[in-house]
């Protein structure tokens, strides 16, 4: 804790002092979620954005770990003191999806130290896969002058690399290869075998083929083997070994069935797991998991995945492994996957029918991007998340039954006197953000609850830190074309033990209360001009929007909060500094010396301003370093323009069909899918969740602020 604000003398106490504490506004722990806790593997060692996790043949006390932007890390399991650089190469790590992307080593690699990577390079943008051996017989130690690169494959986007490496039961080594990018796969990449993107192949390293001059041999049973030369494959690419796929993150072969399991990640809607047979098609794109992608396509003609879920559990599957170890024998033959977004862990079994079936382990706030196994076969997860980047299951503590259920009624809370009249507990306090996201028309109300005697504390980069049990509450009101307003959600975010978990009560027609939804909902609901569709979140999409790297609690942040608003009894006061007064926060110094927004609809103010302010509230909670968004983008008003990733960027996940587009071109509104994606509503509309209705304020601001030039560099 540093200096602390005085904010008392000389300054009236502010429409919040005396403090009144908060004694009923208070939620119950939730029941634990799975069985399991993930923890840090080995205590403070740490990685950054760490992606694979694994051991070399013969050598059972190292343990290697990949880090995205070019390094490869060793240990020895029993000292991870010892960790030591294996390997650092120079890739293109530009991309979120590219970098040091996988990593195998050769089954023989105790005789002859042979390993391989996959990573991404650029002039021109392009994925290599590269032999390459120790130094000296020193497993400790890979030697960049032994690179012998097998195959460079051109990507023409930066996203949908695939990436991981395994060597199969039958000695060849298989690869994995998304659609090359862009979204939609606008080069049908992935149902054109002539290409290898969107398949995944399998070589022979143990030979090379001479016949047409490969580093590398042909397995003569691939699908496409017989026509293997270059002007010789009217059917397909030699190394293909299955295709149909959109990008697979992360595949891997059960140590005891030898069955080959692949999580391809979905579109906008379905996240898939498929157990691939050779010479497959996996359906993207006229498939997109278990539907039609493309209208009118015929399922039949394609391999169905084994297990599929819809973007209300996660939004980016990441592929695991069949569980052979010893240590928890409950999930013995388990497929262990999870997902980059949302933090759920599963595993995945399948009864005596064969029918998958699908338990949540456990419920986390990690970015988790590869599973790995020691020699015993125990599970290891990296992720590009918390302080060690490099985790482990535990078994949880028993825990008896909760004592309270959550309130299936909003009355039932104590957040609420009376929800008839919507009239507030006390100590239940009111605020309100500068710039709020944009709500589809709806008007919205928001207040918190801290727990009796606590308060929030300051964190260096503007957000607040909020003690354990605190509850935010946001209700949303709809104009309707008679001027009056109809009631219709209220959402609770709570700080429990496990996290923040939010909550969404639907209220009923009368208006005297709110029903606990179990999870996602769409119903109309007449706007002030005409009848549109709302979604009410499931669990799972209230964190895809309130993220650990945007500080959970969006609206509660200095810059949100730094101006005079004006209180329900009629004062005008800075937030800020009526939080101090009251003891709910201590704050580093006087309000004017902290973040403060900009007002979007103060036209006196700088546009670059009221713009970059617009994009902070709509759209950084997700565009920030190590978030959840699917790409390389810094949205923060605080981030210098030109290193946010939008400056005449080439776009990754489509170009909306506009000619030469770019994420931003200063001047041209037209060529910017800035702007464009924010218009949008439907497939690659920006934000993805929560609007059905594009903000039309918030689009004339972007298109005057585009047409005035950014100060791009």
């Amino acid at each position: 804790q540093g200096p602390v604000w005085d904010a008392t003398p000389g300054d009236p106490r502010g429409p919040l002092h005396p403090r009144v504490e908060n004694t009923t506004c208070r939620l119950p722990e939730p029941p634990r979620i799975g069985n399991y806790d993930v923890v840090d593997a080995y205590g403070n060692l740490a990685f950054q954005r760490a992606l694979w996790f694994g051991f070399a043949p013969g050598h059972p006390e190292l343990r290697y770990v990949l880090e995205q932007a070019g390094r490869i890390r060793v240990f020895d399991a029993d000292a991870p003191e010892s960790s030591e650089v294996f390997l650092d190469i120079l890739v293109n790590s530009v991309g979120n999806e590219e970098g040091l992307l996988g990593m195998a080593f050769h089954p023989q690699f105790a005789t002859n130290g042979k390993f391989y990577l996959y990573y991404s390079a650029t002039e021109p943008r392009r994925s290599i896969i590269s032999e390459l051996r120790i130094e000296a017989d020193n497993p400790r130690r890979g030697a960049r002058n032994t690179e012998r690169i097998l195959m460079e494959i051109p990507q023409p986007y930066s996203n949908h690399n695939g990436g991981d490496l395994q060597f199969g039961p039958d000695g060849y080594l298989y690869i994995a290869l998304g659609d090359g990018g862009s979204g939609g796969d606008p080069n049908n990449h992935a149902q054109r075998p002539s290409t290898v993107l969107g398949s995944l192949l399998r070589i022979d390293v143990n030979r090379e083929d001479e016949r047409c001059d490969l580093p590398y041999g042909i397995p003569e049973d691939n699908p496409f083997a017989a026509g293997r030369c270059v002007g010789d494959m009217p059917d397909g690419q030699p190394e293909i070994f299955a295709w149909g796929l959109r990008n697979p993150w992360r595949f891997r072969f059960d140590t005891t069935t030898s069955e080959l399991w692949v999580a391809d990640v979905g579109q906008d809607r379905i996240e898939e797991v498929n157990i691939v047979q050779k010479g497959r098609n996996y359906g993207w794109k006229p498939m997109e998991g278990n539907e039609c992608y493309v209208e009118g396509c015929d399922p039949s003609q394609y391999e169905a995945p084994i297990w599929t879920y819809d973007h209300t559990e996660g939004k980016s599957i990441t592929g695991g492994l069949v569980y052979r170890g010893a240590k928890f024998p409950g999930l013995w033959g388990a497929y262990l996957f999870a997902d980059y977004d949302s933090g759920k862990l599963w595993a995945l079994r399948r009864n005596a029918q064969g029918v998958a079936e699908v338990t949540l382990l456990a419920d986390t706030t990690h970015r988790i991007t590869s599973f790995g196994a020691d020699p015993q076969g125990e599970v290891y997860i990296t992720a590009f998340s918390g302080a060690s980047g490099l985790l482990t299951l535990r078994a949880a503590d028993n825990q008896p039954a909760p004592v309270e259920p959550m309130p299936t009624q909003l009355s039932q809370t104590g957040c609420y006197t009376d929800t008839a009249t919507d009239t507030l507990a006390p100590g239940v306090v009111p605020y309100a953000p500068r710039v709020p996201f944009w709500s589809d028309n709806a008007q919205k109300r928001r207040h918190f609850a801290l727990p009796a005697g606590t308060r929030m504390g300051y964190k260096s980069e503007g957000g607040m830190e909020f003690p354990l049990g605190s509850v935010l509450i946001k209700s949303f009101d709809m104009p309707q074309p008679d001027g009056s307003k109809k009631r219709f959600e209220t959402r609770l975010l709570h700080k429990s033990e496990v996290g923040w978990i939010g909550y969404s009560y639907r209220w009923n027609d009368a208006g005297t209360d709110a029903t606990l939804l179990a999870g996602a909902e769409r119903h109309p609901i007449q706007g002030p001009e005409a009848t549109q569709d709302w979604d009410y979140p499931s669990r799972a999409q209230c964190t895809s929007c309130h993220t650990p790297e945007a500080n959970f609690a969006l609206g509660l942040s200095a810059g949100q909060l730094n101006f005079d608003w004006q209180y329900p009894d009629g004062v005008a006061f800075n937030q800020l500094a009526a939080l101090a007064n009251a003891g709910y926060i201590d704050l580093p110094g006087a309000p004017e010396t902290l973040p403060i927004l900009a007002d979007t609809a103060d036209e006196t103010l700088p546009i670059n301003a009221r713009a970059r302010a617009w994009l902070q509230s709509n759209c950084a909670s997700c565009h920030v370093p190590g978030g959840g968004a699917n790409a390389n983008l810094d949205l923060r008003a605080s981030t210098a323009l030109a290193s946010t990733g939008l400056c005449n960027a080439e776009p990754n996940h489509g170009n909306l069909g506009v000619e030469n587009a770019r994420l931003l071109v200063p001047g041209d509104p037209q060529r910017s899918l800035l702007l464009q994606r924010t218009v949008r509503r439907g497939e690659g509309q920006m934000p993805p969740l929560g609007t059905n209705v594009f903000d039309l304020r918030g689009v004339e601001l972007l298109d005057a602020w585009i047409r005035s030039g950014p100060p791009c560099p």
